[in-house]
């Protein structure tokens, strides 16, 4: 929803504003406004798909929005000028806000940069400070000199997306979420600390889920107070998509639905079976099979993915058809707001650890060391990486080396995992339109932070919850093979209990267990066969191949990942070092 770029007003400003200008069209926008102030110049754009304002003036002060902004339960022009008139420096009315986003405001004189509560809609900036921007492709083109970040490459390839404030370039970073920029002569860095604050608590279940569904139902009713049924909602065989529906069912809203995947698909079944008892239409999507592609086509479809998708796609999803593409656009056409049941793990025992104490280093053996060092060139150093993990997740949580309390832990999902990994999302898809992710909002984190450990397993909080806002839609069977009125299946919790109940260094070697026991796949198929990727980069990768043993690597999710690293070092091969 909307893009933005400032760069120190110097010698370069002009060359740059006009790189940035040439990449905002690129990524599909309309041509930006240029604001300037004492020390800098300012581009900003709206949203592709036309929907609420994301830019007021006041006089001479300003707020630019990217991303998604409700303010004091409003939204587009009086939610940022209710902004402009609030903020005193640095901003901290969170729980007046709802939705992620990166904002710009310009007030008496003075021009601040800052985001979200939890940092998901991402900012970029370069070591010197002297360019700041919503978009990643245009700060790494605002720089004569790049480098690849090895730590953050194989954050890319093994996690899907850098984790912490770093980004696959050495030279470009993104401020931490306790950090707001003040861009005057220099950059000030204003620190305002603030925390996901836990506490151990004995409130019955029953109360606990009247508190939260109270809390859910107040934020649900402030988009749909704004969008009314112009709504685009996911529909699926899980809890999330299912409990986001229930929610805007209970505010009076019918959204359209949609599910994505092929006829046999298991949620394609679920969702088709519960639109029709209740009476919707739903679209069925499958977008692997959107459109055949020749490979003489491929390149082009591959470029406009790059450039819409901001260079680094999660999941490989430049490599496609164009379907990923054309899904983004539908949910944005008409100025509708996309709603994401993404991040609902905040209700369940995401990591699948046990309710006992463990340390941040358990944590990374047990989720993030799912690889095999022999992919990696020498390069690699498994310790270094997953010590460097460590550290992150550390700094994250505000914690030391010792074992933390099993709530303290559970905290590195909404504050490690999903600013990184959704937020990557929520940043590439809130420049289509509005984008509404609820359970990565901070009033939803705050208040699901206190659930207990046995509560969160094997979804009975989530079951519990859903039950209580739509006891109808929650009777309809799930993918879990069982409904979210029952009580889960023994299939259901043995399936977690495969989890559970293995310790962190042994869920380390999952992966390289089971690959050795697997036939050896080949990971050059579909749009990584040779007819289509020799056509749209060089296959030798020479970029990557600093880094990767290519001819070993089977993963095909990990493949894509390094094709879509080699295609970007590709478009700055003319500034790209070492």
């Amino acid at each position: 929803m909307g893009a933005w770029y400032v760069c120190r007003d110097d010698a370069r400003a002009d060359a740059r504003l006009a790189q940035a200008t040439a990449q905002f069209l690129r990524h599909g926008h309309a041509a930006p406004r240029t604001l300037a102030t004492a020390h800098h110049k300012v581009l900003h754009t709206g949203h592709i798909h036309a929907g609420l304002p994301t830019f007021a003036q006041v006089g001479e002060d300003f707020a630019a929005i990217a991303g998604t902004f409700f303010y004091r339960g409003e939204a587009g022009d009086l939610a940022l000028k209710l902004l402009l008139a609030d903020f005193e420096p640095p901003f901290n009315r969170w729980s007046d806000v709802l939705g992620h986003f990166a904002a710009l405001v310009y007030k008496r004189g003075r021009l601040f940069a800052f985001t979200d509560w939890s940092a998901s809609f991402h900012m970029y900036y370069t070591a010197d400070r002297s360019v700041v921007s919503t978009s990643f492709l245009s700060t790494a083109a605002s720089l004569s000199s790049l480098s690849f970040n090895p730590q953050s490459v194989y954050e890319f390839v093994f996690a899907g997306t850098p984790l912490g404030n770093d980004t696959v370039f050495a030279e470009i970073s993104r401020p931490a979420r306790t950090q707001q920029l003040e861009l005057g002569e220099h950059v000030t860095v204003h620190e305002l600390p603030h925390d996901l604050v836990v506490h151990e608590t004995s409130e019955p279940v029953e109360d606990m889920i009247a508190r939260i569904a109270a809390n859910l139902r107040t934020s649900f009713a402030v988009p749909a107070k704004h969008y009314g049924n112009n709504i685009q909602c996911p529909l699926s065989g899980g809890f999330d998509s299912r409990l986001v529906l229930s929610l805007l069912l209970d505010t009076g809203v019918r959204p359209s639905l949609y599910v994505y995947g092929g006829p046999d698909d298991i949620d394609v079944r679920i969702a088709s079976h519960i639109a029709k008892q209740e009476g919707f239409d739903i679209e069925t999507f499958e977008k692997g099979a959107f459109r055949k592609v020749e490979p003489d086509e491929f390149p082009a479809i591959a470029e406009k993915n790059f450039h819409e998708m901001d260079g680094t796609p999660m999941d490989g999803g430049m490599f496609d058809s164009g379907g990923n593409s054309h899904g983004r656009n539908r949910r944005a056409t008409g100025g509708a707001l996309a709603v994401s049941g993404a991040a609902g793990e905040i209700y369940r025992n995401y990591f699948y650890l046990a309710d006992r104490p463990f340390s941040t280093r358990d944590v990374i053996d047990a989720f993030y060391a799912i690889f095999d060092p022999s992919d990696c060139t020498a390069v690699f150093d498994e310790n270094e990486y997953l010590s460097r993990l460590n550290v992150k997740l550390q700094a994250a949580l505000g914690a030391g080396s010792e074992r933390q309390k099993r709530l303290d832990i559970e905290r590195a999902y909404p504050l490690f995992r999903c600013p990184a990994a959704f937020g990557r999302e929520i940043s590439m898809v809130g420049r289509f339109g509005a984008y509404f992710v609820p359970f990565c909002d901070y009033a939803m984190t705050r208040e699901a932070a206190n659930i207990p450990v046995k509560w969160r397993t094997h979804g009975v909080f989530q079951s519990m919850l859903l039950e209580h806002i739509n006891p109808r839609l929650a009777a309809y069977q799930s993918a879990y093979g069982h409904s979210f009125t029952q009580r889960p299946t023994v299939n259901h919790r043995l399936a977690d209990a495969m989890s559970l109940y293995r310790p962190p260094w042994l869920r380390r070697y999952g992966y390289r267990m089971k690959r050795k026991l697997a036939r050896a796949q080949d990971p050059r198929i579909g749009f990584m066969a040779p007819r289509y990727l020799d056509r749209t980069l060089d296959s030798s990768f020479p970029a990557m191949s600093r880094f990767f043993n290519m001819t070993h690597m089977q993963e095909p999710g990990f493949f894509r990942a390094v094709a879509t690293l080699e295609y970007l070092a590709q478009h700055f091969s003319d500034r790209l070092k070492g």
